[in-house]
């Protein structure tokens, strides 16, 4: 029972990083979707897998801390019983743990193959004052069991690992299934994998493959910030050996496993208090993983002359808290998401002479936005991450950017090339402060180098921009656009749309074909100086000629205008014809008339006896009654009567 309480107290300490899940294209921002395929394996169950590895861990630590109070030398290599495996622990010891020491403390669990590889089948914990070094020049192969029923691994709890071949034979480590005599292709149900918790990583001269799970932490080849692993460590003795030469290693007779003490582990793991982990990796090659290689909460890492391939999720990633590192004269080539990817809270990072071509995603993302907007649970600070750089790398042929950054300060990308994107560079999400200087972008879908939603103090410089439909756009942000060279586009060079306040176009040369050759009707205080539009040709297309035309004052001048010319042709027309008579377009009354009549046509005619003047009718009016009166009328209006 004393045991108790000092298990409780260590157990609260102990470390098991919360699982990174692998974050799959759903729909991306809004100009494109990713074209990424999905993750292959199980979800659901390999993020319970996840979490028992998690849970394996924290045994084991709690385990180890509490070896003093047992009586047991916990100085010396010992062996606990961990679910359906065993883990050996490596303790602290001056010297380093060889591949031959590695022989002798697990005659059973490392055994040579006939075709020469060796197949390791329990899990290695690396304590911290310890380091497992494989390192051969001869082309070992390290292959780490990984079946439907078990795969194991090999974690290092603030220890160091040093892995290595030479550049004729480099070292070679993947998961391999007994059962079919390969590599383990199938995530669903948990893969091997290396994880650095703390301490030292070093790695040249080998290739990791068809390694992890699910998480980052379990992803293939992982480096995770824990507790800084001691500076100098005394010696605690040589490996203990039996009287009959063997090693000695401990069981269960330790602590004992079962389910009355596991009740005592059932503690949230606390993050607080650990510090980071750092690296060297050369010449390696990292491909068919999940992750290729995830690193978090480390300080000077330093990549170089290195390969990233096929992996199911990202290339390299640096995912939290990295800061001081630097990968150069690498290459991340058909991964399903991004090339490279800096995600939050990464500050302090050179990605220079890169190699990114064929991903899913993105050749290199940087994420510089806070890790909280306000008040949050785990106490994350709001602040913006930044201090990065991308240089003289080349970036083509990803499924959609070239380079992405999302929100931070401070971002410099120079001297890049990158060709055949939707779009070529992306600055977005409120970056601030960013420089994007003397780079070469090629046939981009739709924009060269874009900047929007908030980019304030940028500025884009001396690039050259070939092909696309708009070469630099800048969108609700603002900056200095100066001295880029814009050819062959068939839209706009450079156009500026909505707040764009204040903005300075100067000194651009431009030419191709399009509505104009510099946009800035769509926005407002943006100035411009000096640009050299020699080259461009204008061509409207019907419906923007149209548009342009069709405006509603437009359409009231030209009716005004419509109205004055009809007007005035009326009165043109007037004065070629000469006098006319004000009545002359009026029909005469004696066109109405049936004519004039004769009397003797109609046989009707008498010779009136006597004819008596009547004042009535104003004509001669005989005696006795004619038979018929006709009354007619001549053309000119006189009447007849008969």
């Amino acid at each position: 029972m004393r045991l108790l309480p000092a298990v409780l107290a260590i157990a609260l300490g102990a470390f098991v990083a919360l699982p990174v899940f692998p974050v799959l294209p759903a729909a991306a921002d809004d100009q494109t979707t990713a074209t990424a395929a999905p993750y292959p394996g199980d979800p659901t169950a390999e993020a319970l897998l996840v979490a028992a590895e998690d849970r394996r861990l924290i045994d084991v630590r709690a385990i180890s801390n509490a070896a003093e109070w047992t009586g047991v030398n916990q100085f010396k290599p010992y062996r606990l019983a961990t679910g359906s495996s065993y883990t050996l622990v490596l303790t602290s010891r001056e010297a380093d743990y060889s591949f031959d020491d590695l022989l002798k403390l697990s005659p059973r669990g490392l055994v040579r193959q006939p075709d020469g590889s060796y197949l390791l089948s329990e899990n290695i914990v690396v304590e911290e004052g310890a380091t497992l070094n494989f390192h051969s020049s001869d082309g070992l192969a390290l292959r780490l069991v990984s079946s439907s029923d078990l795969f194991v691994s090999i974690v290092t709890m603030g220890g160091s690992l040093t892995l290595g071949g030479s550049a004729e034979e480099p070292l070679d480590v993947s998961s391999w299934d007994p059962d079919t005599g390969t590599v383990d292709t199938d995530t669903s149900d948990g893969r091997a994998y290396i994880r650095v918790i703390g301490g030292h990583a070093s790695f040249s001269n080998a290739n990791f493959h068809h390694l992890g799970f699910w998480s980052g932490m379990t992803g293939g080849v992982s480096l995770t910030g824990t507790e800084l692993p001691a500076t100098t460590t005394e010696s605690k003795g040589d490996l203990a050996l039996s009287d009959d030469g063997n090693p000695i290693v401990y069981g269960q007779e330790l602590i004992p496993a079962g389910p009355d003490e596991a009740q005592t582990l059932d503690l949230e793991p606390d993050l607080r208090g650990y510090s980071y982990v750092s690296a060297s990796i050369t010449s390696s090659h990292f491909d068919h993983n999940a992750f290729g290689l995830f690193v978090t909460s480390a300080e000077g890492v330093d990549v170089h002359d290195s390969e990233f391939s096929d992996n199911i999720v990202n290339g390299l990633v640096f995912h939290r808290h990295v800061t001081n590192s630097r990968v150069s004269s690498s290459a991340s080539t058909n991964n399903a998401l991004d090339g490279f990817a800096l995600s939050r809270a990464t500050t302090g990072v050179i990605f220079d002479g890169l190699t990114s071509s064929g991903n899913g995603r993105n050749g290199v993302s940087i994420d510089g936005r806070p890790l909280a907007e306000g008040p949050n649970a785990t106490g994350n600070p709001t602040g913006t991450f930044g201090n990065n750089t991308i240089n003289n790398s080349i970036i083509t042929a990803n499924g959609r950017y070239g380079i992405d950054v999302v929100g931070g300060i401070n971002i410099t990308l120079s001297g890049n090339t990158v060709k055949n994107h939707t779009m070529g560079i992306v600055i977005r999400g409120g970056t601030d402060s960013v420089i994007v200087k003397n780079n070469l972008v090629e046939r981009s879908d739709l924009q060269g180098i874009a900047l929007r939603d908030l980019v304030q103090n940028a500025t884009v410089q001396g690039n050259t921009v070939v092909g696309g439909g708009i070469g630099i756009y800048l969108r609700d942000s603002s900056g200095l656009i100066d001295r880029n060279v814009v050819e062959e586009v068939n839209n706009h060079a450079i156009t500026l749309v909505g707040i764009a306040a204040p903005s300075t176009v100067s000194h651009n040369t431009v030419s191709g074909t399009g509505p104009s050759g510099i946009d800035v009707s769509r926005t407002e205080g943006t100035i411009r100086a000096e640009n050299d539009l020699d080259d461009w040709r204008s061509t409207k297309p019907l419906d923007v000629l149209l548009r342009s035309i069709f405006q509603p004052l437009t359409v009231m001048w030209l009716s005004l205008g419509l109205l004055v010319l009809i007007t005035a042709g009326t009165g043109m027309r007037r004065k070629r014809t000469g006098i006319v008579h004000p009545y002359a377009n009026l029909a005469p009354m004696s066109t109405l008339t049936l004519g004039v009549v004769d009397a003797a046509d109609l046989n009707q005619v008498r010779t009136p006896p006597a004819a008596i003047a009547d004042p009535k009718f104003g004509a001669h009016r005989s005696e006795q009654p004619p038979e018929r009166v006709l009354r007619a009328f001549e053309p000119d209006g006189m009447e007849l009567t008969t």
